[in-house]
């Protein structure tokens, strides 16, 4: 019987999240698996975890008096996790980081796995840390030809004046426009600027999660994209309507002032299939080859690529499971999927 390891926790922004979207993923974890659970504190400690999965999602799981710290040995010869309590290797098959954001989502944890030998169930290193990073994003992804939004970035290290960058995003990008920080997730940091008090407020936000930011053209239009499984397989289109501003935490995980269709409901089939054919030309352009959510905007200029996401949201009403789910395709397969993927390789 095959020990898959899960990741969860971790030390990004998204940690919350990454609760949920482990929680879910546990609980629909086909029994030919053995589960090995992983949970990552914030400040960065690993422990080997065996109690109830119920006490992930709220946290509860760090007071576990039978937590065992473990460290996930570089060594290929090992394949597995040296248990700092008993001084043993606990071997696993793959691991299944289920770890959004920084030191997650960025490539870091599919390196280590990489030099450990074990299968990672996730999107290879360099396409991770790739798609992290929405300047390089932006450079590869234009450089292939596709419609992105105009955008300047901006480091704090070479960072001009306020009244220059504000003078600069005006003339270039036009109000309203959006600033968010270059390596984030779950819209942590980004914000719709108006006007100088915005731009001061968020700007300095945005640096607040990250030494590089963006700042993006607005894009009238409506928030909508696809799932990629594998490196052919796409699923049904979702579309966000939100009352707000933005589609910001709130509205993805809180559902505030937020309706999803998946199917998309109110763009027609063309433009669906286009999103579909888009969303799996990028991701092959990333080299993104086991999972990926490909965002757009459906706007009057067309569809336009916003980001990709290597670990979406897995809750079994995350965005990623729900459009495959549209297919005939339920979640706890999906699950078994992904990891057959990586098993076969």
């Amino acid at each position: 019987m095959s020990v898959i390891a899960v990741l969860f926790g971790g030390q990004s922004s998204e940690h919350p999240v990454s609760l949920m979207s482990a929680s879910s993923v546990l609980k629909n974890l086909d029994e030919k698996y053995t589960k090995y659970m992983v949970g990552i504190t914030t400040d960065g400690r690993w422990y080997h975890y065996s109690g109830s999965v119920d006490k992930i999602e709220n946290g509860k799981w760090q007071q576990d008096e039978n937590n065992q710290e473990v460290i996930l040995s570089a060594s290929n010869v090992h394949h597995g996790f040296y248990n700092l309590k008993t001084n043993k290797i606990d071997r696993v098959d793959a691991i299944f980081p289920i770890l959004h954001g920084k030191y997650g989502e960025d490539g870091s944890i599919q390196g280590l796995c990489y030099l450990s030998g074990i299968p990672c169930i996730s999107t290879n290193m360099t396409s991770c840390a790739i798609a992290m990073d929405k300047e390089f994003t932006h450079i590869i992804c234009e450089n292939a030809g596709i419609k992105m939004a105009k955008y300047l970035v901006y480091t704090k290290e070479n960072c001009p004046s306020f009244e220059e960058m504000f003078k600069e995003a005006k003339e270039k990008l036009k109000l309203p426009c959006y600033v968010k920080p270059a390596r984030e997730g779950s819209s942590f940091g980004a914000h719709k600027i108006k006007d100088y008090n915005d731009f001061i407020k968020y700007v300095n936000d945005a640096f607040s999660y990250d030494n590089k930011i963006l700042l993006e053209e607005f894009i009238d239009g409506t928030e909508v994209g696809c799932g990629v499984l594998g490196t052919n397989t796409t699923g049904e289109v979702y579309e966000v309507v939100v009352e707000t501003e933005m589609y910001g935490y709130a509205e993805k995980y809180d559902g505030y002032k937020t309706k999803i269709y998946v199917p998309a409901k109110n763009i027609s089939k063309e433009v669906q299939d286009e999103v579909n054919r888009l969303g799996l030309k990028i991701a092959n352009i990333l080299e993104c080859d086991v999972l990926a959510r490909v965002d757009f905007f459906n706007s009057s200029k067309g569809i336009i690529f916003n980001e990709v996401n290597t670990i979406p949201g897995f809750t079994s009403h995350s965005l990623y499971p729900a459009m495959f789910k549209a297919t005939g395709l339920g979640y706890k397969e999906l699950i078994n999927k992904l990891i057959e993927l990586k098993l076969k390789d």
